[in-house]
């Protein structure tokens, strides 16, 4: 009997996930609790286990999306055919990209310039605009085939070439460097900033403070960590300062829940960490409470379990504020996007 393979519940917040890579071919032998597939979501990528002994069914391509406890594949007996696909797919191809808008679309050549760039005076562009003449439909008399005010004149009594006076995409459409499908965590990512944008009202606001006495704190804790082999970041020393200022102020620790502003007991704090694919967010818990080296050495294990692609979703879960510290690279201020949790 056929077992299916579904996308797990990742999280609270989690609803959507990608199959980004097959790690057993379609029709293949598998013992259960074998990973078969990896899956990434907006936070992270982890592997699922065949659920059962048997042959694999792959019922999603690689690119595919899966909302939680969508249909992933099937784990099926020797010669046991797939069950039949419901009428309505769990999961959806990648789609085709559209068309690219003009701005991107590479100049298809016409007259003379797809020979290169069109030769034609400044009196005939000018003339050519006036007119409404499209020049790379116009035959050039002068030296060289070039365009002169006279074959304009020609082409308009003729009315051959008119258009609607716009420059030839040729001249004024940049070229195509390459395109980088927006796919995998990336693409998942951008689809939630997107979101955020759409569902929240965001605003930045911006104020100079003396940082003297963190840098002061900061560098004392360094002596301390490096005695006991670790680095102590701004970041650490910010993520404690922010929790106990949402302890303080407890309607800046809230999320909004249908018709009710949800005040959260707890300040739990998530720390951007740059990844190769993207961006995620791992959790320092009830940080106004711990003490700055358990932070440290925390973070620190956080960031590094996170570079290497490790990360556990439990580890990215029940953050109520982001951190994003980008001072690093000489930025000042910038205006964030919502996190959602």
């Amino acid at each position: 009997m056929a077992v299916a393979i579904s996308m797990p519940n990742l999280g609270m917040y989690t609803i959507e996930g990608e199959v980004s890579r097959w790690l057993v071919a379609d029709g293949a032998s598998v013992e259960e609790d074998q990973p078969v597939l990896e899956l990434t979501t907006e936070k992270t990528t982890v592997e699922i286990p065949a659920p059962a002994t048997g042959v694999l069914h792959q019922a999603v391509p690689v690119g595919g999306r899966v909302q939680v406890e969508g249909l992933l594949g099937h784990i099926l007996s020797p010669g046991e055919a797939p069950p039949a696909a419901a009428p309505a797919a769990d999961a959806a191809a990648p789609s085709a990209p559209a068309s690219a808008p003009p701005l991107m679309r590479a100049a298809a050549p016409a007259g003379r310039a797809s020979r290169g760039r069109l030769r034609a005076t400044p009196v005939a562009r000018r003339r050519a605009k006036e007119l409404g003449i499209d020049l790379t439909m116009v035959a050039g008399s002068g030296p060289g085939g070039r365009i002169t005010e006279a074959d304009v004149r020609a082409a308009a009594e003729a009315g051959a070439g008119q258009t609607e006076a716009v420059a030839p995409a040729s001249e004024t459409l940049p070229r195509v460097l390459r395109r980088v499908p927006l796919t995998g965590m990336r693409g998942l990512i951008a689809q939630r900033m997107q979101q955020s944008l759409a569902t929240t009202a965001q605003l930045t606001l911006t104020r100079e403070v003396d940082a003297g006495p963190l840098v002061q704190a900061r560098e004392a804790l360094v002596v301390r960590g490096t005695d006991e082999g670790m680095r102590v970041s701004y970041d650490v020393l910010l993520a404690k300062s922010l929790a106990a200022a949402l302890l303080e102020h407890p309607a800046l620790n809230a999320v909004i829940e249908g018709e009710e502003v949800v005040l959260l007991a707890d300040a739990h704090i998530g720390v951007a960490v740059a990844v190769e694919d993207g961006l995620v967010v791992p959790v320092l818990r009830d940080a106004a409470n711990r003490p700055v080296l358990h932070l440290a050495r925390e973070l620190t294990e956080l960031a590094d379990t996170a570079r290497q692609g490790r990360l556990q979703p439990d580890e990215m879960e029940g953050g109520t504020v982001t951190l994003t510290n980008l001072g690093a690279h000489n930025i000042d201020a910038f205006p964030p996007i919502i996190n959602p949790p």
